[in-house]
Parts: C-alpha cells; structure tokens; sequence
C-alpha cells in the first residue's frame, strides 16, 4: 500500500496505584494498523487516482507491568493482598475497538495527499474496594478520534523505480476526539458518580500535533522485498487541561492530562505469492511507544510512557481494485518506564529521607495487550494500477 499513516496502537498503561505503573492497553497509543508497501495493485497512486478505505483494530490489554516485569498477582481471584502487600485481583482490563476511514488522492505521479478519519469504542472495566463491598464494573468512552491530515513524497519516481523506493511524509493531528468523555461509575460509598474517563481510553489527547514520516522498500531477490517505516508524532501542547485526580501538595501539575508525543518503526520482509502476485505475505518487527518526556514542550502533566516491541505476521490481498489486509502484531516485549510525574514523585519523596539506603523508587504499572488484529479494506479509483513487482 502506498501510504503509511499510524496513530500509535493503544498500549494502555494504567497507574492505578501509587508508586507502581501499569500499559499497551494503557499506554494511549492511538489506533494504527499495518501497511504493505507493494500490495493493493502498486505501491502509489499515479495523479488524479484516489483510494478509499477502513482500517479496524482490536485489542485486550488486561496482563500488568511495572518496567518489564509482570505483576501476575493482578490476575488472581478473591482480592485481598499478598505477603508483600501487593494487591490481588484487581488487574485493569481494556477492550479496544476502533475504525479509520481513510482517503487518499495523487495529487503528481509522487505526491500523495491522506486523509484519516477515526471512531474508537473503548470499555474499561475495573475493580472497586468499597467498605461493604469488592466488585467489577466497566466505564466506556466512544466517539470520533483525531482526525489525521498527511501528505507523501516518493523521492524517486514510480514509475521508473520498481525495485525500490523511499517516500518522506508530513502529517498534521488535529484534536477533534474528546479527551474529557465522561461516565457514570460507582463510587467507595455506594454512590453514582458522572466522573472523567481514564486517559487510556478517551477518543483523543486534546493536543494539536504534527508528524514526520518514512516508507522505503528495496528488491532483495526475486520477489522478496526488504521494507520500513516509521513515524513520529510531535505533541508540543503540554496538557489538555483535564484533570485526572486531586493534585498531591508539591506535584501540582501533573494532575492534568498530558498530550504526549507518539513514536512507531517498523522493518520486516514480504513476498508476492501466486499466478497473478495477487496475495501479499509479510513478517515484520515493531516497537511504538509514548516517551516519558516530549521532544517540543512542557512536561509537567500526567502520561503513562511505556512502549511494546512486536513481530507481526501479514498479508494483503488483490482482487481488481479491492484491496484486503490482515495483521497480527504480537508483543514479546512490554515495559512500562517511569515517567516524570513518577520522576517528580520520587524526588519530592526522598527530599523527606537523610538516610540515602531509604531511598524509594517510584514508578507505576500499565496493563498491555499480548496482540492486537488489524483488519482492512480499500478500493482504488483509476484507470491504471502501478505495479513495482
């Protein structure tokens, strides 16, 4: 496929505790898929064509971490503590569904104009400890996302380079998706309460961000291809002003919700299949994440950094100008890393202690996804279908 635009996976990381963290469910990662290069009858669109298409995601995240290590003692039933005081069976699960519609036009034979347009449904779905009473209920935030701008330069010319190619992408994130959505949840004294959604699951950050982006591919022998790319979304807002809790005195701030920046890379091989090089299969490595700090802008607001590093399994197929997609990144690394509300908090913290071997480390812990499914579909308009196999 000839474009790349992500908005980061959700890795969802959850800090439901103090001095503990929890992600990729809960590190917010916004709904991204995969793309291969040379599948959907050419790698661009020649001028005056244009594609349309969806992209759906789902994912589970429900296994908790505090850097890489995993909390199991999240997962068991009865509640209560273990002997190191750790809490039981309260893990956070998140159930993600989330839609692009996306469309994208040659405006030359090399430049390539995109548009995305999200809708997410998320449920949350948690444990209370009230006084009288432990029990699991489930908030939900839906609703459009961020709608993403973006337009795409293929350095050489395609119609020349079947072999191989670079394309260099800007983008523009808009912040269309509520990021204050609202719920009814129950509360420790019996009540019910219309409260703010938790971070990971609200349809946007509130920020107005920009990116940079790169897909190449290269030949490597006879059908085999050697593809990456990558992308960077740059969050210069520093919060979105919705508050996620009541400040701790000498961490004012960090209450609010950050607008974090977002990253993503990706590089694997893929291959052209059957009588008609109809059928796509790719296998490819993944990491995306959310930084603890932004490249541009302030830091002082609340986000659960973390990231995931994938292997994803792939494959497109071509029928006419039907386009259809299938991948499956799995994530064999998780780490929730310390962010700088974590960073603050233990420095205010140790500030109070003379004797240096008391010293605390404060980092929370984020609930993550094993998997995620990424389904597509797109259909070309244009009378002529580039071919770069």
């Amino acid at each position: 496929m000839k474009y790349l635009y992500i908005t980061l996976l959700t890795l969802c990381l959850l800090n439901l505790m103090p001095n503990k963290v929890n992600a990729q469910g809960c590190v917010a990662i916004r709904q991204m898929g995969g793309d291969n290069p040379l599948s959907s009858g050419g790698y661009t669109l020649l001028k005056g064509e244009a594609q349309i298409g969806a992209n759906y995601r789902y994912f589970h995240s429900w296994r908790h971490f505090v850097g890489t290590t995993e909390q199991p003692q999240r997962q068991i039933t009865g509640g209560g503590h273990d002997a190191n005081g750790n809490p039981l069976g309260d893990a956070v699960n998140i159930y993600s569904h989330a839609v692009d519609f996306n469309f994208s036009y040659g405006l030359t034979n090399r430049i390539q104009l995109n548009l995305a347009v999200p809708f997410v449904h998320n449920e949350r779905s948690q444990v209370l400890k009230a006084p009288k009473d432990t029990f699991r209920y489930s908030v939900f935030a839906q609703g459009l996302g961020d709608v993403r701008l973006s337009a795409n330069y293929w350095i050489f010319n395609p119609e020349k380079a079947h072999k191989g190619n670079l394309m260099l992408g800007l983008g523009l994130k808009l912040n269309t998706g509520n990021h204050s959505a609202t719920y009814d949840a129950p509360q420790t004294d019996g009540s019910i309460k219309n409260v703010v959604m938790d971070q990971a699951i609200q349809p946007g950050d509130g920020g107005i961000g920009f990116s940079v982006e790169m897909q190449a591919f290269r030949k490597l022998y006879n059908s085999i291809y050697g593809f990456a790319n990558g992308y960077y979304l740059f969050n210069p807002q520093q919060s979105n002003g919705t508050a996620k809790s009541q400040p701790k005195a000498g961490l004012e701030g960090y209450q609010l919700y950050a607008s974090p920046d977002q990253y993503f890379a990706r590089a694997g091989v893929l291959t052209s299949v059957g009588a008609y090089k109809s059928l796509t299969l790719s296998l490819a490595g993944r990491v995306e994440g959310i930084p603890a700090y932004d490249a541009l802008g302030g830091e002082v607001a609340y986000r659960r950094p973390g990231f995931v590093v994938s292997v994803e399994s792939g494959l497109s197929y071509r029928l006419g100008k039907h386009g259809f997609s299938l991948f499956v990144p799995y994530n064999f690394v998780k780490n929730r890393i310390q962010s700088a509300a974590d960073i603050a908090d233990q420095n205010l913290q140790n500030s109070k202690i003379s004797d240096p071997s008391k010293f605390v480390h404060v980092q929370g812990d984020a609930a993550f996804a094993d998997y995620s499914i990424n389904l597509g579909y797109s259909f070309r308009f244009g009378k002529s279908m580039t071919k770069a196999h």
